[in-house]
């Protein structure tokens, strides 16, 4: 039996072994597969390190094998994100179920919202309309939404405002009809976006930014052993303002009608952008552009979708392939059985899938540049085998 985990591990450090090995203890499964994000992550950013290290560093730590999730869905709103996650993990044909993290703790809580969010009756329907037109982000009217249909307090449905209570929502919601069974693992000590070290355990933004502040030792804390030595060997972690002159080379170029076709590029967005990003690094122009309805991570999204030339046409398309980044070779049989059962074609190689793998060719060249590597690194980096 194999279980499916969602990830980003960005980077990879004990929350996410001890994720991995509740996993195991819950479901009972064999082989763990893991359906990760590739150099850029949902928030919008670069990944701290790139989809190599993390691959590594998974395979160091209970996973068996490692799936990339493609960069339109890794790089999107929870939505898109989960759902194309799912859609792969229905399409590989070996994973009995997915286990994913949530401060819930329990998949019955959602469970219960499944059928008014799958079907949208007229009144659910009504009020959720009536509070986006209010302005709020949609996350937030949704909750209202509900809570307002079902006629119980706001507050009692709080839990959804958490942010991996929202992603746990959407893997739910695209698993509807599907015969693969979901888990739950309750978020141990530090919340996903904490950004405050809390020791053994903690969250990977408090990682990112401890690093970021020249805290390597502190941050590596709270990192497998196995993967101490990983990170410290990067001389350099990107940031999203790396990539601030390449978006205003292209703002330049492009109209905005050419603008308004990019993923997360809504209600005139494209409009706002252009009259606001004259020289500014990115971070200070998504906060100059975000409202309450618009969040600082939709922003950062719809530029970063931008930066990678990612459409919105291109989002709504089901997976196409299956890229395998990584598998222990203990478990090279799994990589045998999903190219025997998988739904769609499985790629370990870049050269012979040039055209399947073209926005992820791109997406790597782009993450490169700050870090003064050259083109062509997808073609370098072939599947990694790991020894037991």
């Amino acid at each position: 039996m194999n279980t499916a985990i969602v990830a980003e591990y960005n980077p990879f450090h004990k929350g996410h072994r001890y994720h991995i090995d509740e996993t195991r203890k819950i479901t009972g499964c064999d082989s763990v597969i893991a359906v990760m994000s590739g150099n850029f992550v949902q928030r919008g950013e670069p990944a701290f390190v790139n989809k190599q290290i993390r691959t590594r560093c998974a395979l160091l730590n209970g996973v068996d094998m490692v799936v990339e999730l493609p960069v339109e869905y890794a790089t999107s709103s929870a939505d898109i994100f989960a759902k194309g996650a799912v859609d792969i993990i229905k399409a590989m044909g070996i994973a009995d179920s997915i286990s994913f993290g949530s401060e819930a703790g329990n998949t019955e809580v959602f469970a219960r919202l499944m059928d008014i969010l799958h079907e949208e009756p007229a009144g659910y329907k009504y009020e959720l309309k009536r509070y986006l037109d209010e302005g709020m982000s949609y996350p937030l009217a949704r909750q209202h939404a509900l809570a307002s249909f079902l006629a119980i307090p706001f507050e009692n449905l709080d839990y959804l405002s958490l942010s991996n209570n929202i992603l746990a929502l959407e893997y739910m919601l695209a698993l509807k009809g599907s015969t693969i069974a979901p888990y739950t693992v309750e978020r141990k000590t530090s919340q996903y976006n904490s950004t405050i070290l809390t020791g053994n355990i903690s969250s990977s933004a408090a990682i990112r930014k401890a690093v970021g502040k020249g805290y390597t030792e502190a941050a590596l804390e709270a990192v497998p052993d196995n993967c101490k030595d990983i990170i410290r060997s990067k001389k350099k972690f990107p940031s999203i303002d790396d990539y601030s002159p390449i978006l205003h080379y292209i703002l330049r170029t492009k109209t905005t009608d050419e603008l308004s076709e990019i993923a997360d590029i809504t209600e005139g967005l494209e409009n706002r952008i252009t009259a606001e990003a004259e020289g500014e690094k990115i971070s200070r122009l998504v906060n100059k552009i975000k409202t309450k309805r618009y969040t600082h991570a939709k922003i950062q999204r719809g530029l970063l979708h931008i930066l990678l030339g990612i459409t919105k046409e291109q989002q709504k398309k089901t997976p196409s392939y299956i890229r395998v980044l990584g598998v222990r070779k203990d478990k090279l049989h799994l990589l045998s059985e999903l190219t025997e059962k998988a739904a769609l074609p499985v790629i370990t190689n870049v050269k012979d899938n040039e055209e399947a793998l073209a926005r992820e060719i791109t997406a790597t060249d782009i993450y490169n540049i700050p870090l003064q590597i050259g083109k062509g690194m997808e073609y370098r980096e072939g599947l990694i085998l790991l020894d037991p």
